[in-house]
């Protein structure tokens, strides 16, 4: 999924994130994101995951399968994610990819929903069409704005254009500086119902967990006694 840039929409990727982001996906999303951002590692998440298909009810190879996710996973960190997911069916064709990406400043009051009003609807990388659904709700880890909007994305070399549907969340943690944005999009419309579905329903499940402290040296050993 490509995202907004700093240097396209004016926000801001926070620079040191103090935390993780953590969803209840119950089975209906897989985890790609990558820290690293290694073949290794990408090649070993999506290993991972193909273990988790039934391979009676795949459509495809698992080595095909496989690749898929890797290229994805390495594809998306490059935008800095601080979490990445996708949605497949059992047969493996892909559904739909999410991303949650902080915005932020050290220091700096971030802006109310109100005043971030005019940062709602601007996609880097395409155009809103028709009218879009904005909403304002209340999740458990803080107030949010819910966008849904169907794009015109371009194609790259300008060779034509396509059609794609997304939701957004932005959203305003409490006790932290940071403006989350969760965003996930697709392409098949035929799903719109149940991959909206699927979106607004893990949503109450996002949470800011501190990243866990790195061990630090152990003392040594007094020696025993002789």
């Amino acid at each position: 999924m490509e995202q907004e840039q700093q240097s396209k929409d004016g926000n801001s990727a926070a620079p040191e994130d103090d935390f993780l982001v953590e969803f209840d996906f119950d089975g209906n999303w897989l985890g790609l994101t990558l820290h690293e951002g290694t073949r290794a590692e990408a090649r070993k998440v999506a290993a991972d995951l193909v273990e988790q298909f039934d391979p009676l009810r795949l459509g495809v190879s698992k080595a095909v399968l496989q690749r898929e996710l890797e290229e994805h996973a390495l594809s998306v960190h490059e935008s800095g994610p601080l979490l990445t997911a996708v949605a497949y069916t059992d047969s493996g064709v892909f559904l739909a990819d999410m991303s949650v990406l902080a915005y932020g400043e050290d220091g700096v009051t971030r802006p109310s929903p109100k005043e971030y009003e005019g940062m709602l609807l601007k996609w880097s990388y395409a155009e809103v069409k028709g009218d879009p659904q904005i909403t304002e709700v209340e999740l458990p880890i803080g107030p949010a704005v819910r966008v849904q909007a169907v794009l015109v994305e371009k194609r790259r070399f300008g060779w034509g254009k396509k059609l794609s549907e997304c939701v957004r969340y932005w959203v305003w943690p409490t006790g932290h500086e940071e403006i989350l944005l969760v965003e996930a999009r697709w392409l098949n419309f035929e799903r719109t119902d149940e991959l909206t579905d699927l979106v607004d329903r893990v949503m109450p499940s996002l949470r800011l967990v501190p990243v866990p402290a790195e061990p630090g040296p152990s003392a040594p050993e007094s020696p025993g006694e002789l």
